[in-house]
């Protein structure tokens, strides 16, 4: 029984972790996805600029081949970030399984000793009433 408690909290042990792990992918995520608002909210600056000025507009078609391939290896990079997050998911789903597991053979143990325990007291109960019942019997 004792093993079962120290597999649990190993097992209890790698849960968290990958907890952690996810909340880092989501904080990477959060971190990325600021990072293209404030993206768009740069084009969009330099496009109400451009609109302005002539010069200004010349230069906008290469800024903005160049921010499109920015914004695509940030998507790029949040699709992957997003991609682990679902492999975490899945591991940490796993992870619960066998902690569940764990706490299950542990409860069913307990049970287990508790029969025998009951077993054992009901047995020494009986010999003595036993003991007794024969003390009582004149001879």
């Amino acid at each position: 029984m004792k093993s079962f408690r120290t597999l649990m909290k190993i097992a209890n042990r790698e849960l968290e972790t990958l907890r952690r792990a996810l909340a880092d992918q989501i904080a990477r995520d959060a971190a990325v996805a600021q990072r293209i608002a404030g993206h768009d909210q740069t084009i969009r600056a330099e496009q109400a600029i451009a609109q302005r000025d002539y010069e200004s507009a010349r230069a906008y078609g290469g800024y903005a081949a160049a921010a499109l391939a920015v914004r695509k290896a940030l998507e790029a990079e949040r699709v992957l970030i997003n991609q682990e997050a679902e492999r975490l998911r899945a591991l940490i789903t796993e992870a619960h399984v066998e902690v569940r597991k764990f706490e299950r053979l542990i409860e069913l143990e307990e049970a287990r000793e508790k029969a025998k325990r009951e077993k054992r007291e009901n047995a020494e109960l009986d010999e003595f009433a036993t003991m007794r019942a024969a003390r009582a019997i004149p001879r």
